[in-house]
């Protein structure tokens, strides 16, 4: 989720639990647990240092379950300091706002390592896209209604309706993976893993991918069986992604190739040790283009799972080089943009 939804469910949470004769005064309390809903996505600054790098360590250390009592016990040291006070009544407040957002992540697709460093394995359950308006306005109208209400049934009823909200998202999760086998065993894709990634405007839109041994096959579902509206040229990002979806029995699908048509040079791009960080991050790589501009060629590569309708994949890595004795340099595509390289 969000920066600012993460730490929204922490003062959601704080006003939860609010009880009487707690030590800190609900305000400094209420600020502890947003605090600690925020605290983890601090990982974001690596970005500006390192985005390759950040793939990777991005939704790890900070994300960790085994090193969340390290990170409560330094914010709730800070927090005392600036604010006054014990560490110790900081302490369990940034704790469970840490927790907030963990569990949070663990709900989308992007994974989160919550064993570091005892184990790099992501956990997702692909429930939520990264950005969720609904979890956003649920969670924002519970905190609302807490100001407004008797907090603790306020919040109590928050979080029914937001697992009521996750239960159906599994339920679709998992009516979207049921077209997606069915393409696979009518196309004799078979055997095949099939994914079904839930996508950004609506509950009923998924991104279905089908893995089998020569590739990729993809497709952009409507699970209400909408059909998508004509749009005009210089329609806004948002209506070319919305009209990318297809009901069950008009779905559009394409075909994606690990290397493409040039095998041999793209694998020799894949393989350069400068991309060794993107090809632990990517879970479907595959290849997204061949460029020859200016004498400079680039090969260049995605993950399908953060593919879109009528937008440019989020993460685009690849390796360029000047001519054929030229050592190859990694590069990236900068997010919206078809062709701002950032060098690596």
């Amino acid at each position: 989720m969000d920066t600012l939804t993460h730490a929204l469910s922490g003062a959601l949470l704080a006003r939860g639990t609010a009880r009487p004769g707690q030590r800190l005064p609900p305000s400094r309390r209420m600020l502890a647990f947003a605090i600690g809903a925020a605290f983890p996505d601090l990982d974001y600054l690596l970005f500006l240092l390192h985005p390759l790098e950040f793939l990777n360590w991005h939704r790890g250390p900070t994300h960790s379950l085994v090193l969340l009592p390290l990170w409560a016990w330094l914010l709730a040291v800070c927090l005392a300091r600036m604010l006054g006070g014990r560490w110790r009544d900081f302490f369990w407040p940034c704790a469970l706002g840490i927790l907030a957002h963990i569990a949070g992540d663990v709900i989308t697709i992007y994974g989160t390592k919550l064993f570091f460093p005892l184990s790099d394995r992501a956990f997702a359950l692909g429930w939520s896209f990264d950005v969720n308006p609904y979890l956003a306005f649920l969670t924002a109208a519970g905190f609302v209604a807490t100001l407004a209400w008797r907090p603790a049934p306020a919040a109590a009823a928050t979080l029914a309706a937001i697992v009521v909200f996750l239960f159906s998202a599994s339920i679709l999760r998992e009516q979207a993976l049921r077209v997606a086998r069915d393409h696979a065993r009518a196309s004799g894709l078979e055997p095949a893993t099939v994914y079904a990634l839930p996508q950004p405007l609506s509950p009923s839109h998924w991104s279905l991918i089908v893995a089998h041994e020569g590739g990729y096959r993809t497709a952009y579902l409507d699970l209400l069986g909408r059909q998508p509206a004509a749009i005009p040229p210089d329609a806004s990002p948002l209506r070319r992604m919305a009209a990318g979806y297809r009901p069950p029995d008009a779905l559009q699908w394409v075909d994606h190739s690990p290397f493409g048509e040039e095998p041999s040079l793209a694998r020799e791009a894949w393989e350069q040790p400068q991309l060794a960080s993107f090809r632990r991050f990517a879970t479907l790589p595959a290849l997204y283009r061949i460029d020859r501009d200016d004498g400079v060629l680039c090969v260049w590569f995605t993950d399908l799972r953060h593919a879109l309708p009528g937008l440019p994949p989020s993460f685009r890595h690849g390796a360029c080089r000047a001519d054929p004795a030229a050592d190859w340099r990694a590069y990236r595509l900068r997010y919206f943009s078809e062709n701002d390289r950032q060098p690596l």
